[in-house]
C-alpha cells in the first residue's frame, strides 16, 4: 500500500489535510444491489464485498448499476484506493475501485485519399508513436465510488499521522474486520 499527499482544494478556507492509500495489487471484490430505506427515490444501492464481507455501500443511478453489471466491471480484480481527510468526527474516507477503461478505438475511418498525400504516412506514424508513449506512461483507469468510511477519533490507531491512518484503514478493509467498522459507523450516525 502506498500513500501520497493530495493537492489542497482551491477555496477560501485553509486546505483540508488529506492522504491517499492504495492497494499494491488488484483485489477481488464482488458487488450487488441491496435494499435500504434510506436510498433516495430513483436511485439504487450497490454493496461491495471482499471475501463475503461487506466493505462499503454506494448510492447511484440505476443506469450506472446497469453498466457495472452489463460490462462485468468487477469480474476481474481491481485496485482499491482510499482517500482520507481529517474531519469531524475523526477521519472521513472515500473508497474507490480503479477500473481499467477499454481501449479507445479510432472512430474516424481513414480516408482513402489520405495515403496519397505527401508526408501523411510520416505524420500518422508520429501520432501512433505519441499515442503508444501516452498509453505506456499512464494506464487508463476510472474511479468507481464504493462508499464512505468513517473512523472516529477515539478509534484512531495513528492519531498523529493521517497517511498511516489511511493505510491502516485500507488494510482493515481489504484484510478483514470491516463489517464491524461499517456497522459501528452506521449505528453511531443513526444514533442506534
Amino acid at each position: 500500500m502506498t500513500t501520497e499527499p493530495t493537492e489542497p482544494e482551491a477555496d477560501s478556507g485553509p486546505p483540508t489535510p488529506a492522504a491517499i492509500a492504495a492497494t499494491e495489487n488488484p483485489v477481488q471484490l464482488t458487488v450487488g444491489l441491496v435494499e435500504d430505506q434510506r436510498i433516495p427515490d430513483g436511485m439504487v444501492c450497490m454493496a461491495s464485498y471482499r471475501n463475503g464481507r461487506l466493505v462499503a455501500r454506494s448510492v447511484m443511478p440505476p443506469e450506472a448499476w446497469t453498466q457495472i453489471d452489463e460490462y462485468g466491471i468487477f469480474d476481474e480484480p481491481v485496485q482499491v484506493v482510499l482517500v482520507a481527510r481529517a474531519a469531524p468526527p475523526g477521519v472521513q474516507c472515500q473508497l474507490y475501485a480503479m477500473v481499467p477503461l477499454p481501449d479507445e478505438e479510432d472512430d474516424d475511418p481513414e480516408e482513402p485519399w489520405a495515403a496519397s498525400v505527401p508526408g501523411s504516412s510520416y505524420e500518422a506514424s508520429l501520432e501512433e508513436s505519441d499515442e503508444e508513449d501516452d498509453e505506456e506512461d499512464e494506464p487508463r483507469v476510472a474511479p468507481i465510488p464504493l462508499g464512505h468510511v468513517v473512523r472516529y477519533d477515539r478509534d484512531r490507531v495513528h492519531p498523529d499521522s493521517l497517511p498511516l491512518e489511511a493505510v491502516d484503514l485500507l488494510r482493515k478493509i481489504i484484510d478483514g474486520k470491516t463489517s464491524e467498522v461499517v456497522d459501528r459507523a452506521l449505528a453511531d450516525l443513526l444514533g442506534l
